[in-house]
């Protein structure tokens, strides 16, 4: 019986797969990490908008947000987008 082969890429490059999952590792915590800065910075957003008497959230915006992400990742751009604005829109 022979031992199955690794194909594509990795067969090419020579990676392991646990070398693969590592560098996903980190950048899972480098999107944590990012993830949480714009929470930080969406809160500091929309403490000003409602300070200067507007809403908390900007549905016009969220739009444009997420037509970006449906440019940059294809089909499941909204779904990205929607799980990011929910952790930033905070609580009320």
């Amino acid at each position: 019986m022979s031992t199955p082969t690794l194909t594509g890429d990795t067969a090419q490059s020579g990676e392991s797969i646990d070398m693969l999952r590592a560098q996903i590792d980190a950048m899972d915590e480098a999107i944590i990490r990012l993830v949480s800065e714009r929470a930080k910075l969406s809160a500091r957003v929309q403490r000003a908008r409602m300070n200067a008497g507007g809403t908390r959230v900007q549905l016009g915006r969220e739009r444009v947000i997420m037509d970006a992400y449906r440019t940059g990742l294809g089909q499941h751009g909204p779904a990205v987008a929607d799980a990011v604005l929910g952790v930033c829109r905070g609580s009320r």
